[in-house]
């Protein structure tokens, strides 16, 4: 406990407190409402999958489901929100981190997000129709193309979503770097008299170092792709994305995870925070993968991903999954203090806020409870990857709100699952089952104090 104390609290604490860590949860923070609101859109659009035929197994509904939204236009709305929304979440990040790590760096937040944006519009590598005699590349995997009839030099759909985050993520936090510190010299700024309008004496202010910065990033991932052969999406997804991917995918690292979230708390630091700076960047994508796929009618196994969609499984009514402390505490407590907090805990439990009980009960250096709230979140997120790698229960495709109500909150986040919201259920008795010993020592510990 006094190594924990010393050693791996503060140095978490400086983690969480990383400014590029920080600016990036940010940035991922301020885009989560889009996310949502493609999510829904998909979800709007797909859940009539629930009763096909490896469903509930009532074809009629799914048949007349598809022909109203397809009749009505419902389905071309929600087209156009999700190609605006979740199709195009590396644009938004890149303009959302740009202004986070202005802010951080006391620059200029609107100016760096547009400088960060054209350069990676410019580095975008753009489609190519084909020709009457096309060859393709040797070894090639992926090529971007159109059709015939369709002018070249547009970009491809993929450098925009998801695919193109990391990029993003990497190139903003370089051009952000470079901008912001070339706009602090006084020798690059362009000085206008004082009658001149603010915004256009702002901008030629940071002309100079906004031309530097655009023309050097662009120049260098130019060249990059010219002596390299391979453009800066093919390098992020062959050194970094891949092997992100291949180690954030596994039942270690889901355990990790949880285990360093509620390790966190029971010292008072939000460990959502602290681990989520690190696991978003990683998360984000793989989840906009599954809903690519189930947007493409795939389910199950075919979803790529799982180490994501741990959220709605094994933080049931907020970290340490305490919903179970709350029943246990409502059928077994006798500390009427205990009791006291829980009761004004439902209501915020029920939508995963439980920073009362955290606090009030409470959780952080408490001996008697931190053991239950650490391992209740690492079991279930252990055994939830299990029983999702087995294809025993559905896999998580869908963004939905984090407040959203369990059972629920399981059931959209897998495109309406039945299977997973009927675990989600089961996790809830278990979970109570859980704490219901702790529960009983702290009415032995407290009466015997009394």
């Amino acid at each position: 406990m006094k190594f924990l104390e010393e050693k791996f609290v503060p140095l978490a604490a400086r983690i969480g407190s990383q400014r590029h860590l920080v600016a990036i949860r940010d940035a991922f923070v301020v885009i989560m409402p889009v996310t949502i609101v493609g999510a829904i859109a998909v979800l709007i659009n797909n859940i009539q999958g629930v009763f096909a035929e490896n469903g509930l197994n009532v074809v009629s509904i799914q048949e007349g489901y598809t022909n109203f939204i397809k009749t009505t236009g419902i389905q071309d709305v929600m087209n156009a929100v999700n190609k605006g929304s979740i199709n195009m979440m590396a644009i938004l990040l890149v303009v959302t981190l740009g202004y986070q790590m202005a802010k951080g760096l006391n620059g200029d937040g609107i100016a760096t997000s547009v400088v960060a944006l054209t350069c990676y519009l410019g580095l975008a590598p753009a489609v190519q129709t084909l020709t009457n005699s096309y060859k393709w590349a040797e070894e090639a995997t992926n090529v971007d193309v159109l059709t015939a009839d369709v002018a070249s030099g547009g970009l491809a759909a993929n450098k925009l979503d998801s695919n193109g985050m990391f990029v993003g993520m990497i190139l903003t936090i370089i051009v952000a770097e470079i901008f912001v510190r070339l706009s602090r010299n006084d020798k690059l700024k362009i000085t206008l008299p004082d009658g001149v309008p603010p915004a256009v004496a702002g901008s030629f202010t940071v002309l100079i170092p906004a031309i530097i910065t655009v023309i050097l990033v662009v120049a260098v991932g130019t060249y990059i792709d010219r002596f390299s052969g391979m453009n800066l999406w093919v390098i992020i997804q062959k050194f970094v994305s891949a092997p992100l991917n291949s180690v954030a995918d596994t039942l270690g690292t889901v355990i990790l995870v949880y285990f360093l979230i509620n390790l966190l708390w029971v010292f008072g630091l939000h460990g959502a925070n602290i681990v989520g700076s690190v696991t978003t960047p990683i998360f984000t994508p793989m989840l906009l993968e599954n809903t690519a796929a189930y947007e493409a009618g795939k389910t199950g196994a075919d979803l790529p991903n799982i180490a994501h969609g741990m959220q709605a499984f094994a933080v049931i009514g907020g970290s340490g999954s305490t919903i179970g402390l709350i029943i246990a505490v409502l059928i077994f407590g006798k500390v009427q203090a205990e009791r006291t907090v829980i009761g004004i805990s439902i209501a915020p439990g029920l939508f995963q806020i439980n920073e009362p009980i955290t606090f009030g009960v409470p959780i952080v250096m408490n001996p008697v409870y931190m053991l239950p709230f650490i391992a209740g979140p690492v079991i279930l997120a252990a055994l939830t990857y299990i029983l999702m790698d087995l294809n025993i229960i559905e896999r998580v495709c869908l963004s939905a709100p984090w407040v959203t109500p369990p059972i629920l909150y399981a059931f959209l986040a897998t495109g309406g699952g039945i299977k997973a919201a009927i675990y989600n259920a089961i996790e809830i008795v278990l979970l109570t089952l859980l704490w219901m010993p702790f529960v009983m020592v702290s009415n032995k510990q407290n009466a015997n104090a009394e």
